[in-house]
């Protein structure tokens, strides 16, 4: 792939799920211990700011998906299990 389509996918993921932006916000700094806004998610969504590596790490495992995935290397959704 030429660009990375962060924003493109974490926004198909979370609307593939119906969940909005305030719920993923509230679930993923509750579970994860992160400080994510819904605004900070919506620029990620439309790729004004990219997130850090440890923000993108707790929306892979919420969403439970690969990260391979949200970077454009691949089109699998499901993270490989290792165990």
């Amino acid at each position: 792939m030429d660009k990375l389509n962060i924003g493109s996918r974490l926004k198909e993921i979370r609307n593939d799920r119906d969940l909005s932006l305030e719920m993923v916000a509230k679930d993923v700094n509750r579970i994860y211990g992160t400080k994510i806004s819904k605004g900070k998610l919506s620029k990620w969504e439309h790729d004004v700011n990219t997130p850090s590596l440890n923000d993108l790490s707790a929306l892979v495992r919420y969403y439970n998906i690969s990260l391979d995935y949200i970077i454009g290397t691949t089109d699998k959704k499901t993270p490989p299990h290792l165990w």
